[in-house]
């Protein structure tokens, strides 16, 4: 028999599951060991020590989940959680904090990935789709998860010991607050999937549409909730006045950042750039936008969007982001997985699990009635909700403002929200993930092929 003609071997599952594991295991074991055994010596090293460890290993666990057919982005944020301070404490509480200004880094580059993203010509014909949908979602989240909230305030300790009108105020605000989906989740996993088409440009643009409405809806209902919440205080007009800085000065400070290097980038007889450019200009709009105090993620948005859409040389700059995309992921969703409380699912499981329900069902209900009276076409009216769940750090963000606003109730407003994060940040990339390998999601797929199954791809490919 011709050596060329015999059939090549390929790793079995285990054998790709095994590896990955293995090296995971030895990762974790050897940071644990050198912490432990001569913390002394590591002096300032540590930290140099915690970021080699947390992009390793978060590389090694996306393979690992990649390998169980899971989103890559799923092992990236299980070890965070893993390796953080509720459980192994290999990243302690104090070392996601040294990280901060890293993981923003990483923040601006996804946030213009998400912008270049969205492309006039691409999404105008889905526009009416975007709107109507996105209103529909918040409307109903809204109410719904409102009423929610107060359905489960006997079981929340915190709720149950205020008065009715302090808790419709908390209601009305985690309401809203569960309307937010996550832009960074969503476009790490289309990138991920190098997802293509109608299905995927109505989500992302219902996600970050949504993102901008929330917020401001958010901080309006905080203003006008504070004296329900706590008596004490007053309606404050200052509320607003911090809305119209932080949101209408990030969209103000992305979109006239972007238009200043789409002219550095030039038109398509320009030189081309380097790729550290783009990341120096990721870094300076995290400068501008904490000295400013406005929302990083809508104006690393902005910028990607007018970068992408007025200058020819847009593409080279998402290819840039692209070309490192997996490591920037790998980063931030680790250390998103870090931040997340585990005592706090033991402390609110059963209201955070109703909680957590709730969402999903007023979410697909929403995105049904959303793209249904939109007149999209039926794949989009199926799959749309699966890409609405997750949520990352603008929903933790929101949370956080409620505990600093509330001290007297904050932690536990923080606690059930984290709890129900828990399950959105987990859960959301695998239903984001096969909505998008539905055949109905791929151009020129075949709508009746099984979920999951290349386009093109042969028996032999697809059978085990």
């Amino acid at each position: 028999m011709n050596a060329s003609s015999s059939p090549v071997r390929r790793p079995g599952v285990g054998t790709r599951v095994l590896s990955p594991a293995v090296t995971l295991g030895l990762l974790f074991g050897l940071t644990w060991l050198s912490f432990r055994v001569a913390p002394a010596s590591l002096g300032g090293g540590r930290l140099a020590i915690l970021l080699g460890f947390v992009l390793l290993s978060a590389s090694v666990a996306g393979v690992l989940a990649a390998s169980a057919g899971l989103p890559k982005l799923t092992g990236f944020i299980l070890v965070g959680i893993v390796a953080g301070p509720s459980l192994v404490g290999i990243i302690p509480a104090g070392a996601v904090d040294d990280l901060r200004l890293i993981d923003q880094f990483a923040l601006a580059l996804i946030a213009m990935l998400a912008g270049g993203e969205l492309q006039i010509d691409a999404l105008r014909p889905q526009a009416r789709t975007i709107i109507v949908t996105t209103l529909a979602v918040t409307g109903i989240v809204w109410v719904g998860m409102t009423a929610s909230v107060l359905a489960v305030r006997p079981f929340v300790p915190f709720l149950a010991d205020m008065p009715l009108s302090g808790a419709v105020g908390v209601a009305l605000l985690l309401g809203i607050w569960a309307a937010n989906s996550s832009p960074d989740l969503t476009v790490a996993v289309i990138e991920e999937r190098h997802a293509k088409g109608p299905v995927a440009e109505v989500i992302l643009g219902i996600t970050i549409v949504k993102d901008v409405v929330v917020i401001v809806l958010f901080t309006l209902t905080l203003a006008l909730v504070t004296p329900l919440v706590n008596p004490a205080e007053a309606f404050s007009s200052e509320s607003l006045v911090h809305l119209v800085q932080e949101v209408g000065g990030a969209l103000v400070l992305g979109g006239a950042a972007g238009w200043v290097f789409s002219q550095y980038l030039g038109g398509h007889g320009a030189k081309p750039r380097s790729p550290l450019a783009t990341f120096l200009f990721a870094y300076v709009l995290v400068v501008l936008a904490e000295q400013l105090h406005v929302e990083l993620l809508l104006a690393g948005v902005a910028a990607g969007f007018v970068i992408e859409n007025l200058s020819p040389a847009g593409d080279r700059m998402i290819q840039g982001i692209r070309s490192v995309a997996v490591v920037v992921f790998a980063f931030f969703f680790a250390i998103a997985g870090a931040s997340l409380d585990l005592a706090a699912v033991l402390q609110f499981g059963a209201a955070a699990l109703v909680l957590f329900l709730a969402r999903i069902f007023f979410t697909r209900l929403s995105a049904i009635v959303g793209t249904r009276h939109s007149g999209a076409s039926p794949s989009i009216q199926r799959l749309t909700w699966q890409g609405l769940i997750s949520q990352g750090g603008v929903s933790l963000g929101l949370i956080l403002v409620i505990g600093e606003e509330f001290p007297e109730i904050g932690p536990g407003v923080v606690a059930l929200a984290m709890a129900v994060i828990l399950g959105n940040i987990l859960g959301g990339p695998i239903l984001l993930g096969r909505a998008l390998s539905d055949p109905g999601a791929v151009p020129g797929a075949d709508p009746g092929a099984e979920p999951g199954a290349h386009p093109g791809a042969s028996a032999t490919e697809v059978s085990p």
